[in-house]
């Protein structure tokens, strides 16, 4: 099982959290990627939020609920 597996299993059955969050740069596409595959939904988008490196980065918001980790990966 993969870790991210792990911790999501971790945290909606053993902790019984509702929802899970995640915040990822936008320029980071194998991260999104990841979360995307692991069932997080897009839930917003903060533009320009983070200086770093000289310039600008959106922050996207991202998140999943109990629900759907356990329509997904169950």
């Amino acid at each position: 099982m993969a870790p991210a597996i792990m911790l999501l299993r971790y945290m909606f059955d053993e902790r019984r959290l509702h929802k899970g969050e995640a915040r990822v740069f936008a320029h980071n596409e194998a991260s999104l990627a990841l979360q995307y595959r692991l069932g997080f939904v897009e839930e917003g988008r903060l533009r320009d939020h983070v200086f770093h490196g000289g310039r600008h980065h959106d922050l996207v918001l991202l998140g999943m609920l109990d629900r759907e980790f356990a329509q997904r990966h169950r």
